[in-house]
């Protein structure tokens, strides 16, 4: 019976784990990510935080275990009482610093004014005043010694705002975590599956061009993906949104950017010079099959890296140059 027990808790642990290993999913298309989460309803209502704006009407939830899906609802998320009085920390920080800034400038006005009045006087000797053209000087001296005392507490300030204006967008960036959908379901511990297209942008091209002597070079497709969500699997697809379900999905590597595709072209010009100020000119014929979007490209030659350069879009069948900073000479 205890064996039995065991075996079951065991059992329990491995779906368990299965589970959750493919509840947070994100796929990257060239022009926009889809998120895919699975939850399990409490008490017959599932509520799945989206991480990020969703587009409209892309919305999809799917029913798991025969589950009856109820009524859905698009919420805005949720923000801590913590991270709402750190917000409202850091505008109140702002605000004295902002008032700071306008007491130094009126204090400003103040003392250029009197470090004018005092330099334009007329010296007159008297009774009081034996010796005028000290007095002014000294006059002279107090008034830009404040001056000195304004500029340094308006650069302290000034970079104090800074500070505080990037904790602020630090902080905004953080407190747009997207959507919540609620999901009323039946049984009351129905597990469901939660799909959405996200605002973002999708993966950046970038180009690898292996020169491999003067006849071929070896171009290569990554994709480059900034500002995913943490705490999840992804995986990169080669097409657009509309190209449809994926034929192929491509794991994100530990760097970041898959290797999309590879071909073997045909060099049709090669001008490169060495030197201190290397320069290169690069032409090919796009005999890829498909067109090439535009990005950057990072450039070899016999194995070294000698620099990156943009990479203009470039349909099948034409030709593309790319071109070092330093141009090359006229053979």
């Amino acid at each position: 019976m205890i064996l039995r027990g065991v075996v079951f808790i065991f059992t329990l642990f491995v779906v368990t784990a299965s589970v959750q290993a493919a509840t947070r999913e994100l796929t990257v298309f060239s022009d926009g990510i889809v998120v895919e989460l699975e939850t399990i309803a409490k008490k017959g209502v599932a509520e799945v935080v989206i991480p990020g704006q969703i587009r409209e009407g892309t919305l999809r939830v799917k029913p798991l275990d025969n589950a009856v899906i109820g009524t859905v609802e698009l919420l805005p998320s949720k923000v801590s009482d913590r991270f709402q009085k750190e917000m409202e920390s850091l505008a109140e920080q702002k605000n004295r610093l902002l008032d700071r800034m306008k007491a130094l400038e009126h204090r400003e006005g103040i003392f250029a004014a009197a470090a004018k009045s005092q330099s334009s006087k007329a010296p007159r000797k008297s009774k009081t005043n034996p010796d005028p053209l000290a007095s002014v000087r000294q006059g002279t001296d107090f008034a830009i010694t404040q001056l000195e005392a304004v500029y340094t507490a308006r650069r302290r300030t000034e970079n104090e705002l800074k500070r505080v204006d990037a904790r602020i967008s630090s902080f905004s960036g953080r407190s747009n975590v997207g959507a919540i959908a609620r999901i009323m379901v039946s049984p009351a511990n129905a597990r469901l599956r939660v799909a959405a297209v996200l605002q973002n942008s999708g993966w950046i091209p970038r180009y690898e061009i292996r020169l491999q002597g003067n006849a071929t070079l070896q171009l290569a497709m990554l994709a480059e993906i900034k500002g995913l969500p943490e705490g999840f699997s992804v995986n990169v697809v080669p097409t657009a949104l509309a190209a449809g379900n994926p034929q192929q999905l491509y794991p994100l590597p530990v760097s970041g950017a898959p290797r999309l595709a590879s071909w073997q072209l045909s060099l049709e010009k090669l001008q490169i010079s060495n030197g201190p100020l290397l320069s290169y000119q690069i032409t090919f014929k796009n005999s890829t099959g498909i067109s090439l979007p535009a990005g950057q490209a990072a450039i070899y030659s016999n194995g070294e890296y000698i620099g990156t350069e943009p990479f203009s879009a470039t349909s099948s069948g034409l030709y593309s140059t790319v071109t070092s900073k330093n141009k090359p000479a006229s053979p």
